[in-house]
């Protein structure tokens, strides 16, 4: 066994968790605990990574914890990789408690105990070897909107949500322990496809344009040509995109035809008369990308729901796999008998 006493902190990011499912449903935002034991298990797969570990509580008796963070792709960036905590390994755990008193947890604090009391940060710091520089001017020079968009900051939703009378009985009667999809490893619809912390790409194909979302490794087509406006396609659940140019650094897409059901991870309704409109603008530099999304839904908003956001360009910075180097994003539930979706 490895004496080094390791945080878990590096599951989950120094942000609200955003993506896959939502977070609050399962564990309580103002409930913290911590907990130390050895891990008996290592679940590295996505949509969250995990361990279980084995405790001893204060009055002897041993107690099986599960925790989970996310993407082994996030974990990958920061410099972890699936043999950064073993099984034997002595470790102690802090975050968010299931809901329901299950012996589960989500984040904690973010650093390292080395056995000698040293504390070392692992969250996402400038200064960190495992981070990723923002890029200078000069370094984005010439790079333009196609390449690598990364991360850094959440996305704000612009106004709270306005909902019509269906909508809101729509969402009362949603149940994010049997109603969400990505409990089922189901890729998520379109718009919380893009409103999650991850990297995009772009690329240029001529008379369409691809963008690739790191998670869930998904792939959506703008297509740019005159011809396709109007058209009908069979509904998905990321639409079928149009795309013009504002300028020579705005990208506009606009997107309809879906077959999604839900506006957001929480629950909330989206119809098939739903349709975005999408603003790229990429600063004079070209080291910044601010995004908008404007979703139009007469059946479910009352006013438009508007989210902004704005990427990043990091020289270097590339779009990972959902395992290791060469491997796409895979989705496994996890299975215990103390899990928290059950």
């Amino acid at each position: 066994m490895r004496s080094i006493t390791v945080l878990l902190a590096l599951l989950t990011l120094s942000w609200p968790v955003l993506g896959h499912h939502s977070v609050v449903a399962f564990y309580d935002q103002d409930r913290r605990v911590q907990i130390e034991g050895t891990v008996t298990e290592v679940f590295w797969r996505n949509p969250h990574t995990g361990f279980t570990i084995e405790v001893v509580n204060a009055d002897g008796v041993v107690e099986e914890w599960v925790t989970e963070g996310n993407t082994t792709s996030e974990l990958i960036r920061r410099g972890f990789s699936r043999d950064s905590v073993k099984v034997g390994d002595r470790v102690r755990a802090g975050g968010r408690v299931s809901r329901r008193g299950d012996r589960m947890i989500f984040g904690g604090p973010s650093h390292v105990l080395l056995p000698d009391g040293e504390e070392v940060p692992v969250r996402r710091t400038a200064s960190s070897e495992n981070e990723v520089a923002l890029a200078s001017a000069a370094d984005a020079a010439g790079t333009g909107i196609f390449k690598v968009w990364s991360f850094e900051t959440r996305y704000q939703l612009r106004n709270p949500f306005v909902l019509t009378p269906a909508a809101q009985e729509a969402l009362d009667g949603y149940d994010a322990r049997t109603d969400d999809p990505s409990l089922k490893c189901i890729p998520p619809g379109m718009p919380n496809a893009i409103l999650n912390p991850y990297p995009i790409e772009l690329i240029d194909e001529g008379d369409r344009i691809v963008q690739r979302i790191e998670e869930w490794g998904q792939q959506r087509v703008f297509h740019m040509s005159e011809e396709v406006r109007g058209q009908t396609r069979a509904p998905s659940h990321l639409g079928y995109s149009v795309g013009r140019w504002e300028g020579d650094r705005t990208l506009v897409v606009e997107t309809t035809q879906f077959n999604w059901p839900y506006l957001d991870q929480d629950g909330r309704p989206m119809s098939e008369d739903v349709s975005m409109l999408e603003r790229y603008t990429m600063s004079e530099d070209e080291t910044e990308l601010a995004y908008e999304i404007i979703i139009t839904d007469p059946e479910y908003l009352v006013e438009p729901a508007i989210w902004d956001h704005t990427w990043f360009y990091k020289p270097g910075d590339e779009m990972l796999p959902g395992i290791e180097p060469g491997e796409r994003f895979e989705c496994e539930l996890r299975d215990t008998d103390i899990s928290i979706y059950r």
